[in-house]
């Protein structure tokens, strides 16, 4: 339920902070009806009074509602819309500073919840030029969010709950090219000098009471997108067979999230900042890739009750994912990748297990990067799961390649480096026991695995039978080639024999 009521918050802002979809070197109503049409296509629908003066237009009494499902609307109330077509050649569109946005939805037991929200736009400045089929929309405001007003359950405000939300955008610029007919190309840019998002909630019953501020610096975005005349929201399996891509990238400057709470436990307060950061993504028939970028970030939890905080730090974490979504006969490639170096933790987590300061307290890195192809019978968009959510997960496709291109690990004094490349047999599934038999070769290198194991037998959070344990596995499948310095090569046959620095395990 409370999914559909941050659709509808989000749906809203749009209204206000991107613009409207008309053709320039039309007339103010076609225009117009150019805009209902694209609204109504995406499950809008559209009333107004038109009123034709000259060649300006205006709209009175605009009403716009969406059905999201047979439970949940959405209503948008706009007092007027004008459109004026002035000498320079733009369209020029306004709107009211303050359009009311409804949300109601009824669950099947006929309870009621409403959320009233007020999206804003101060000195708002919206423009349309071009020929077709090339047009540019153009849209400023000093600032631009929304409020949420009121919650009300089954008609009256909650005497258990109550909620506040405030969402606002400084210096807001956007522009948007649209070019093309059969298939659309859309180029769009958009910043923003600041966001800041505030609010709080209250459950007086258990009791809570939370408050919180986020805000973010120097927020930019473009994105490329080519979209065919089928929806990804009606179905997006058969619009990107038909074509749809889209390419787009979010970054800001610095951020920051103050929250704090009272709870049945006592107070508790976070702190998050971070550095530059960037979201990238694209779409396409071909895969879905998303790689996200952040530097410099710090975390704090104190918990005053108990006398404790938490505090951690990095300079950098890094993720990246590269996946085929439809199903094809021929082979896809898949990735993956991820960073995390430069890793502190604050002395009250370090003693929760280390208290004497046994173990080095170096910062700690992450790394990893893996690489493979396979072949998908069924596609993996999440209609296509929702449809064969019964299916044997190996039902959907076949690995044959796995490749672990990069591995390290560096932290509590000790560096352990992997690498290995993988061939799958999807025909014997009898050698592993219901896995495709795999063939390759692997290495693993272990530096102060020793030094660790004493400084945890010291530490004695393990039972020594465990410590001991550990030391014979490692110098049943390691050998030492250095000073505390272990290596294994690993290999499986084409008869699933596995091996060991040549020696058989299994």
């Amino acid at each position: 339920m409370y999914q559909k009521f941050f659709k509808s918050i989000y749906m809203s802002c749009i209204l206000v902070c991107i613009p409207f979809f008309a053709h320039a070197d039309l007339s103010t109503r076609d225009a117009w009806d150019n805009l209902k049409k694209l609204l109504e296509t995406g499950g809008y629908r559209v009333i107004g009074q038109e009123v034709l003066v000259g060649s300006d237009l205006s709209i009175k009494d605009v009403q716009i509602s969406f059905e999201v499902d047979a439970q949940t609307d959405i209503n948008f109330d706009i007092s007027s819309v004008n459109l004026t077509k002035n000498k320079d050649g733009f369209i020029h569109i306004r709107l009211p500073e303050e359009i009311y946005v409804q949300y109601l939805n009824e669950d099947e037991f006929g309870y009621k919840t409403e959320a009233n929200i007020l999206v804003r736009a101060r000195e708002l400045d919206f423009k349309v030029s071009g020929k077709l089929p090339e047009i540019l929309y153009q849209l400023s405001a000093s600032s631009a969010g929304f409020a949420l007003v009121e919650l009300l359950d089954n008609g009256v405000p909650s005497p258990d709950f109550s909620a506040d939300m405030e969402f606002v955008l400084a210096d807001v610029n956007s522009t948007i090219r649209v070019d093309g007919e059969s298939t659309i190309e859309i180029k769009s840019l958009f910043s923003a000098s600041g966001a800041s998002i505030k609010g709080g909630l209250s459950v007086l019953s258990v009791p809570v009471e939370l408050n919180f501020q986020y805000v973010m610096s120097q927020l930019k975005s473009n994105s490329v997108s080519n979209e065919p005349k089928i929806s990804i929201t009606e179905n997006l399996e058969l619009a990107l067979s038909k074509g749809f891509s889209s390419t787009s990238n979010f970054n800001f400057d610095t951020s920051q999230l103050n929250l704090n709470a009272t709870t049945p436990s006592g107070p508790l307060s976070l702190f998050l900042t971070t550095g530059p950061s960037s979201l990238t993504s694209a779409l396409s028939q071909s895969e879905l890739f998303i790689q996200t970028d952040n530097e410099q970030s710090k975390f704090k939890l104190d918990l005053p009750a108990f006398g404790s905080n938490f505090e951690l730090d990095f300079e950098e974490f890094s993720t990246s994912l590269n996946m085929p979504l439809l199903a094809k006969s021929g082979e896809q490639q898949f990735g993956m990748r991820g960073n995390l170096s430069g890793l502190n933790l604050s002395d009250t987590i370090w003693n929760l297990f280390d208290a004497n300061k046994l173990m080095p307290d170096d910062p700690a890195s992450i790394k990893f990067a893996i690489e493979g192809s396979t072949i998908l019978n069924e596609g993996l968009t999440g209609q296509a799961i929702i449809e064969n959510q019964d299916l044997d997960p190996l039902e959907f496709g076949q690995i044959l390649r796995f490749e672990l291109k990069e591995f390290l690990f560096d932290a509590l004094g000790v560096k352990v480096e992997a690498n290995g490349s993988f061939e799958f047999d999807n025909e014997d599934l009898e050698t592993f026991e219901g896995i495709p038999r795999p063939m390759g070769t692997a290495s693993l290198k272990i530096k102060g695995s020793n030094a660790f194991l004493d400084r945890l037998e010291n530490m004695q959070l393990l039972p020594s039978e465990t410590i001991i344990g550990a030391r014979m596995i490692l110098a049943l499948i390691m050998r030492a080639t250095g000073d505390d310095i272990l290596l294994s090569e690993f290999e499986i046959d084409e008869k699933g024999k596995v091996y060991a620095n040549g020696q058989r395990l299994r």
